[in-house]
C-alpha cells in the first residue's frame, strides 16, 4: 500500500483533533481553578469604574501547526494579574517548603 498525501493529512487531522481536545480540557481546568480562587471571566466592566473583582485572562485550548497542544492565556487586568502572581508565588513557596521538609 502506498502512503498518499490523503493518508498523511488524515493522520495529522486526527493528531490535531486529539491535541486540541487535550488543550481545551486543560484550559477548562484552569478556568475552574481560577473560579475557585475568586476570579471571574466577566471583563466587560468599563475601565473607569473601580471594582475589587478579579478577572482571569482569556483561556483558549489551541494546537500548534506541528500538532502540539497549547493553552493560550490572553490579556488580564493589572490588579487581577498582580493577585494571580501573589497566589502563584505563595503556591510555589509552599511547594518548595514541602520538598525541603520531606527530604
Amino acid at each position: 500500500m502506498k502512503i498518499t498525501e490523503e493518508h498523511i493529512d488524515a493522520m495529522r487531522s486526527e493528531r490535531h483533533g486529539a491535541a486540541g481536545e487535550d488543550a481545551r480540557a486543560i484550559a477548562e481546568l484552569l478556568r475552574q481553578a481560577l473560579g475557585r480562587l475568586g476570579f471571574t471571566p466577566d471583563v466587560a466592566m468599563p475601565h473607569h469604574e473601580k471594582d475589587d473583582a478579579l478577572f482571569w485572562p482569556v483561556l483558549r485550548g489551541e494546537v500548534t501547526v506541528s500538532g502540539h497542544p497549547m493553552v493560550a492565556l490572553g490579556r488580564i487586568p493589572l490588579d487581577s494579574a498582580n493577585r494571580l502572581a501573589e497566589i502563584l508565588m505563595r503556591a510555589a513557596l509552599e511547594e518548595q517548603t514541602k520538598k525541603v521538609t520531606t527530604r
